[in-house]
């Protein structure tokens, strides 16, 4: 009888850890980047960053958790780290105008105001309509 109460619950244990790990990498990719919106949206940049970390450690080739861990850093001010990972959501999704602009704020806060400019055009290339205030304030 007791074997049969331990092979239940053996049997039990199994099936839930099933349930939990039934999600594909691209569903836990986008539960972290949601966790780590919740963080985010609160300034909690640290713990949005380890979440967007997460997110990427499940789906390696998603562009948008690339440029959330870079908005993260360069919240940080960790602005070499920032344009790391806004230069891989470029790589992975080449009009994405949010990064090129968030990689034009961080090489304007490290003084490199030529590459800033020439990004924040690219950035309106794509339709990112905050790049046109970056250039008014920033390139002229």
């Amino acid at each position: 009888m007791k074997q049969i109460i331990v092979l239940i619950l053996i049997t039990s244990a199994f099936t839930i850890n099933a349930q939990t790990n039934s999600k594909s990498p691209e569903e836990l990719s986008s539960d972290a980047i949601e966790q780590g919106n919740g963080k985010a949206e609160s300034n909690n940049w640290q713990g949005a960053l380890s979440d967007y970390t997460n997110a990427i450690s499940y789906n390696g080739k998603n562009a948008v958790a690339y440029n959330k861990r870079g908005v993260a850093r360069q919240n940080l001010r960790d602005y070499r780290g920032a344009i790391m990972d806004f230069s891989k959501a470029i790589y992975l999704n080449n009009s994405d105008g949010a990064s090129y602009y968030g990689r034009g704020m961080c090489y304007y806060m490290l003084g490199q105001k030529q590459k800033s400019c020439q990004e924040f055009t690219r950035a309106t290339e794509y339709g990112y309509n905050d790049a046109y205030q970056a250039i008014q304030n920033y390139c002229n």
